[in-house]
């Protein structure tokens, strides 16, 4: 288990401030955030380049703060894989275990292993400057496997890859990474590749960690509206709690009125912020029976935006003076004969509503 225990770092005007977290063994940690965030600053202080202003970093409950690079074990894979451009792919493989005192012939066990379950058996006499992006990618990951590290920092990893193998390359990575036992760090700025992958996932702003849970509580609960505006939500609103029931509330907002599950225990007059994911508003067909979680918030609207991609289309629906975004299969487009400026109707998932702020007013 790596932990760490209100680790801050400061490098000039920038400070990680009071973080704290764990990874458990074989866990596939993402941390998520933008450019700047510090997410490449983490790693480092982590893998020992930096020196940490306070805090402790435990491996296994031993306090690994002031121990020696080498002595961590870790491997580090940086974004750009800093390939040697003066030896092969053999040598740069094999470049890891020049500073490990292990007999020839464990060497050449390990390289023969790296290369077989990589699949790069055909490049180990190539130059690097003949490499393609997949390729370069494989051959600094064997660099960083062949030492068997215990925890594996990867660094945006596939932000040098053609987009159209990302998918079976990261799928690829993690099954790797498995049948090695080797416990993952990554850090991107990429939702879908931290949906792909992660077991766990963090979410960084500012130096600050803003968000840490099984990737499922962070892209269908987000903590806050930070963390809601990175994951790409645009349904973010205010009101105030008008009416409470037995386990729902009613809130006011934008002169509308939605009913929501009222996990936090809200209190009427309560000033709240929610967000609504734009799939878990559904267009609802005429003439069909409505859906129990639904039929709490049905309104009339208009399409006023759509915009089509590869695999899903968002419409802009507007609600009297409020703005809905949506989101789906392209296939519900047709199905439902929608175009701009439609009249539809649209009902908004119960347990999608999710409050994040709350105030007494």
């Amino acid at each position: 288990m790596l932990k760490i225990e209100n680790l801050s770092v400061r490098i000039g005007n920038f400070e990680l401030k009071d973080i704290s977290f764990n990874i458990n063994k074989n866990e596939y940690f993402v941390l998520l955030g933008p450019t700047g965030s510090g997410k490449t600053t983490l790693i480092k202080t982590l893998c020992g380049f930096l020196k940490l202003s306070s805090g402790r970093i435990l491996w296994n409950n031993n306090d690994i703060t002031n121990l020696e690079i080498e002595k961590r074990n870790f491997g580090y894979l940086p974004q750009n894989y800093k390939l040697f451009p003066h030896l092969n792919v053999r040598e740069n493989i094999m470049f890891g275990l020049n500073f490990k005192k292990i007999e020839r012939n464990e060497k050449i066990k390990r390289f023969n292993k790296i290369i077989k379950i990589l699949k790069i058996e055909n490049l180990i006499n190539r130059e690097i400057f003949n490499l393609s992006g997949g390729e370069t990618q494989k051959v600094a990951l064997a660099r960083a496997l062949i030492t068997f590290p215990s925890l594996l920092f990867l660094d945006e990893p596939f932000s040098a890859i053609d987009p159209q193998f990302k998918l079976e390359l990261s799928i690829e990575l993690k099954k790797i990474l498995k049948k090695f036992n080797i416990m993952a760090f990554h850090i991107t700025h990429n939702l879908d590749e931290a949906y792909i992958l992660a077991d766990k996932i963090g979410i960084i702003f500012n130096g600050k960690i803003e968000q840490i849970g099984k990737k499922d509580e962070i892209f269908l609960k987000p903590k806050n509206e930070i963390v809601a505006k990175f994951l790409g939500i645009k349904n973010i609103f205010e009101g105030i709690v008008t009416n409470v029931y037995k386990n729902k509330i009613e809130i006011e907002f934008n002169e509308l009125k939605i009913v929501a599950l009222n996990e936090n225990g809200l209190k009427k007059y309560e000033k709240v912020k929610f967000c609504i994911r734009p799939e878990d508003i559904k267009i609802i067909k005429e003439n069909l029976p409505i859906r129990e979680e639904l039929k709490d918030n049905v309104f009339d609207g208009k399409i006023i935006e759509e915009y089509f991609y590869k695999d899903f289309t968002v419409i802009k629906v507007k609600v009297q003076g409020t703005e809905f975004e949506l989101k789906f299969p392209k296939y519900i487009y047709q199905r439902h004969n929608l175009y701009n400026g439609k009249k539809i109707k649209i009902g908004i998932w119960q347990k999608g509503i999710n409050i994040f702020f709350y105030l007494t007013s």
